[in-house]
């Protein structure tokens, strides 16, 4: 762990609290980032000269706050889950929010008009973003999924969805991608979306998509001879799944259902220990399936979302490139 903690048994807050607010301003800081390991309780008590059932507390309650997972056998990771902006972009923004309020007040603008101008700045910003138009191509519908997602900051922006199979067969990318703005595929299939729309280079961008560390965490946990089934809609993301638990190399005798079979989901996961199932899965209706999934994990079975998130890099090129289409 590369933040240190310091406690000062001289200070009024308790040391459990101290721990904690150390880790999530570490966190904050982006000292500490997603999947990070923390020392155990033993080992941090030892080396802040307190008693482990101390850390256990602070760990317990960051636990309870999502701040970190821990993973029976392997320790404490810091959480995917949790939702901390870092402090100093948050501050950034309020500095030029205070700036921009003391100029407009400088040429006597009231609050009240500074508020007004601001909320028809915006309402401005939101009708230059609907006028816009994205296309996403890719070879399966549950990363199409993840891109709705997890593209959420283009909620004010119409989102066309293709399947590249699609676009494939109908022979006429070009003419189909030709009244879109950008047009967003991942780094698999760049290449190819290229060779269907050459006249729309420009606008064509690689997206990157990795899974999530929460997934990769919960997937390093499986342990060899599990029985392992997958959920999916389509071959391409199965196969997705498959190489990723080839890397790890537990990918020995993996049963898979597709959703079009899902009236095979009770007899399906009857003998598995775990399963994996894309972002966008829904539990099936129906009394004998919901049974199913009760008796499934009150054995102990293992649910693991195989949720894939689009690159940090990749959503802020795209966003630049968005910005470049809205400046004049």
């Amino acid at each position: 762990m590369d933040a240190q903690i310091r406690i000062d048994k001289t200070s009024e807050s308790p040391v459990y609290r101290q721990i904690i607010e150390q880790i999530t301003r570490a966190i904050r800081g982006g000292t500490l980032k997603p999947g990070d390991k923390l020392p155990t309780e033993r080992e941090l008590a030892e080396q802040l000269g307190v008693a482990r059932g101390t850390v256990k507390r602070a760990y317990d309650e960051l636990s309870r706050s999502q701040f970190l997972e821990s993973i029976p056998g392997r320790g404490s990771f810091i959480s995917v889950k949790q939702d901390v902006a870092p402090p100093g972009r948050k501050e950034r923004a309020l500095n030029l929010i205070g700036a921009m309020v003391d100029s407009l007040r400088e040429l006597r603008f009231s609050y009240r008009e500074i508020r007004t101008l601001v909320e028809l700045g915006i309402l401005e910003r939101e009708r230059a973003f609907a006028e816009l138009s994205i296309a996403v191509v890719d070879c399966n519908p549950e990363t199409l999924a993840v891109f709705r997602k997890q593209l959420n900051f283009l909620t004010h922006m119409p989102l066309t969805l293709f399947l590249l199979d699609d676009l494939t067969l109908a022979g006429d990318a070009d003419t189909r991608l030709g009244p879109f703005d950008l047009v967003l595929t991942t780094a698999r299939h760049y290449t190819e979306v290229l060779g269907m729309a050459p006249k729309h280079r420009e606008k064509i961008i690689q997206v990157a998509l990795s899974p999530s560390q929460d997934t990769i965490i919960a997937l390093a946990t499986v342990k060899p001879g599990r029985n392992m089934g997958i959920i999916c809609e389509s071959p391409q993301f199965r196969d997705i799944i498959l190489n990723k638990l080839r890397d790890l190399m537990i990918d020995d005798g993996v049963d898979v259902l597709r959703y079009t079979e899902l009236d095979r989901f009770p007899s399906f996961i009857s003998d598995k220990d775990i399963v994996i199932v894309p972002p966008s899965w829904k539990n099936p209706e129906g009394r004998e399936a919901q049974g199913a999934l009760m008796d499934f994990m009150s054995r102990g079975g293992q649910w693991i979302v195989f949720d894939y998130q689009v690159e940090r890099g990749s959503i802020l090129y795209v966003e630049e490139r968005v910005r470049d289409l809205l400046t004049p």
